[in-house]
């Protein structure tokens, strides 16, 4: 991992003051002391911190939907019948991931989405798409501190 990852860090570590996040999302600045703190975050970080169960469906949409609403409210949509979560959706321009559940398990889908079409979609095994779903997370993270920060509550507990 080419810089340590933020989790829970409000204050500097060389001064104890606030930490400012900048426009480039990439780092937190300290404006007393200026020290800077660049993150990053890893796609087994953000796996191993939603702890999904893929063998269960109703387990894994759940805490999946959880995990999302908790960290990416702005960018996931959750379809419940009831308390039990059907469809999620989280989209990660241009990347639009979808998991439903469907009567023998959970039907995995990925669409790349320019200009609001989908021009290609494609159907993974569950695993495959957890995989590519914590891969764009983590690199959406990188781009963001705001997401970083938001992602790193997934694991900061775990």
């Amino acid at each position: 991992m080419p810089y340590p990852l933020l989790v829970g860090v409000k204050t500097c570590e060389r001064c104890g003051a606030p930490l400012d996040v900048p426009e480039d999302g990439r780092s937190y600045g300290c404006r007393y002391c200026g020290a800077e703190v660049q993150v990053a975050v890893e796609a087994t970080q953000i796996a191993a911190g939603m702890r999904l169960d893929l063998s269960n469906a109703s387990a894994f949409l759940t805490r999946l939907a959880h995990a999302l609403e908790t960290a990416m409210a702005d960018r996931t949509k959750i379809q419940r019948h009831g308390a039990e979560v059907v469809v999620i959706e989280l989209d990660l321009s241009p990347d639009l991931f979808i998991a439903k559940r469907e009567a023998r398990g959970v039907l995995a889908q990925h669409k790349k989405i320019v200009r609001g079409i989908a021009l290609k979609t494609a159907t993974h095994p569950l695993d495959r798409w957890v995989e590519m779903v914590t891969a764009a997370l983590a690199s959406h993270a990188n781009e963001d501190a705001r997401a970083t920060h938001a992602l790193s509550a997934l694991f900061a507990k775990h």
